[in-house]
């Protein structure tokens, strides 16, 4: 067995550091990634090169893997470290190690330390897998059931695929805004983290983002609905736990900043939508009669200047009117090729119009990435007479 094996390690002092995980829920440090560093001549060296080599025996990296794995947990079990532990586990790994031993050494070495299963965070790690999905399920569900959380690692960066998140329902959903800035969809990014903190939501999931370096970044965080947030905008890996407290200051500092700003970006769309209020009571007399493209038109003096489309509508999802679409020198441009389209397909439609019919009023949509532009939009929609609505597209500001 591997445990029993004396394999060499590098040749540096190998020692777990700790890269403290915030929560912008309590303001405070609840736990720390494990990350293995190699001590060498008065340098810290990151482990991460070691571990990836394919040159390297992976026995080797399986030995000083769990070498740093029972040190941490020494550590912690030694402090009294009460927060969570988030560990990286290679699922190639723990596949071939459960399928030869019918053994799991991380919850050997818990019990090994006295430290409780539920203080720990298995992460399962970003790499191909080869074996059969759902195996390793009823494997991370043992973890599971002795009470460890489960979290995919590296969401969006490759091999940790929709189907990971669905066959294993995480406890947390780990994202990098690093690897999805270096992406080919960088300038999608956002839209990329509003998806998944849906799907986190709907999972009963929470968002934990890495990588985040700057304020920008953190601001990025919060408006994709992450419970937690780690990088280097608070603390690189350090040998030493922190004070829970340690950088309280600095996120209830900042996500003030981020909430003013908030709240006054959400005033301008109430103004916004206030104003497109008394435009439907002032269209509503004009009933269901009348050309639709003269009806736009007779609209488009009330459109606020962020104002991007606008349409007409039946309930059955015909659009009967053309787009009236604002080009770059604010100017209004006709476009009847999509009249006759049907909008049934997307999914906010049909709740839409449930609720301007029962409620005889406006709708603001949740913020979406337009499909022509690429830009952030909001789809503020109203009925106009009785069988048609007013679907505007406004960008956000």
């Amino acid at each position: 067995m591997l445990d029993n094996q004396i394999l060499p390690i590098p040749s540096g002092q190998v020692m777990p550091y700790f890269q403290p995980i915030l929560s912008l829920q309590t303001m405070s440090v609840i736990g720390y990634e494990t990350l293995g560093r190699e001590l060498t001549g008065g340098e810290v060296r990151s482990l991460g090169p070691f571990f990836h080599d394919p040159n390297v025996p992976e026995a080797l990296q399986i030995s000083v893997d769990r070498k740093l794995r029972g040190m941490a947990f020494e550590k912690a079990a030694t402090e009294r470290y009460p927060g969570l532990l988030f560990v990286n586990l290679k699922p190639g790994w723990i596949y071939k190690m459960f399928r030869d031993t019918r053994t799991l050494p991380t919850l050997q070495l818990l019990e090994r330390y006295g430290l409780p299963a539920d203080q720990l965070v298995v992460e399962i790690t970003e790499e191909a897998f080869a074996g059969k999905l759902k195996e390793l399920k009823e494997i991370v569900d043992i973890y599971r059931r002795h009470g460890c959380r489960i979290a995919v690692d590296d969401v969006g960066s490759g091999y940790s695929s929709l189907d990971r998140i669905a066959m294993f329902q995480p406890d947390i959903i780990k994202m990098d805004l690093k690897i999805l800035k270096k992406s080919a969809v960088h300038d999608g990014y956002r839209a990329l983290l509003r998806s998944f903190s849906i799907i986190a939501e709907q999972m009963g999931a929470s968002l934990l983002l890495e990588g985040v370096e700057t304020v920008a970044d953190l601001n990025n965080a919060m408006s994709a609905g992450a419970r937690y947030v780690q990088g280097f905008l608070f603390s690189p890996a350090q040998a030493e736990f922190q004070a829970p407290d340690r950088y309280s200051a600095m996120l209830r500092t900042e996500t003030a900043r981020y909430g003013k700003e908030s709240f006054a970006a959400y005033q301008r769309l109430m103004e916004t939508e206030l104003r497109l209020v008394q435009l439907a009571e002032h269209t509503a007399a004009v009933g269901s009669g009348g050309d639709p493209d003269l009806l736009v038109e007779g609209l488009l003096h009330a459109v606020p200047d962020n104002g991007l489309r606008v349409y007409l509508c039946r309930e059955d999802g015909e659009q009967v009117s053309s787009n009236f679409e604002r080009g770059p020198d604010g100017a209004w441009r006709k476009n009847p090729s999509i009249r006759g389209s049907n909008w049934l397909w997307r999914p906010y439609f049909i709740p839409s119009i449930v609720h301007m019919q029962k409620q005889r009023s406006g709708l603001l949509s949740q913020a979406y990435t337009d499909l022509d532009t690429t830009e952030p939009i909001q789809t503020y929609s109203c009925p106009i007479g009785d069988d048609r609505y007013l679907f505007l597209d406004l960008v956000i500001r």
